[in-house]
């Protein structure tokens, strides 16, 4: 079984995504999502490096990161496809454009 690495900190996350560590679950819980991944002997190391700021990263890598973060913490917020309740965009996509 693959050890996993877990912590509550948006913006490492999104530097070890943009580092190329993958994501490999999240649960909300309170209020407050926590991010897994997977552990390779380079995980501590890089960790490390970010909070001393040490490293360099691509910043559209990590702008990137960020957006699909905020798109998975975001994601508890919406009903589930069994809502009785319309969305506005299920509703705009029922409209037809003149």
């Amino acid at each position: 079984m693959q050890k996993e690495y877990a912590n509550k900190d948006f913006y490492l996350s999104a530097f070890l995504i943009a580092s190329g560590y993958r994501l490999s679950d999240h649960d909300k819980s309170g209020g407050i999502t926590t991010f897994y991944f997977e552990v390779d002997e380079k995980l501590e190391n890089t960790i490390q490096q970010y909070y001393s700021m040490k490293t360099v990263i691509e910043p559209i890598s990590y702008g990137n990161a960020l957006k699909n973060l905020k798109s998975v913490i975001h994601s508890y917020d919406r009903p589930n496809s069994n809502s009785e309740k319309l969305t506005n965009v299920k509703q705009c996509k029922e409209s037809t454009r003149v």
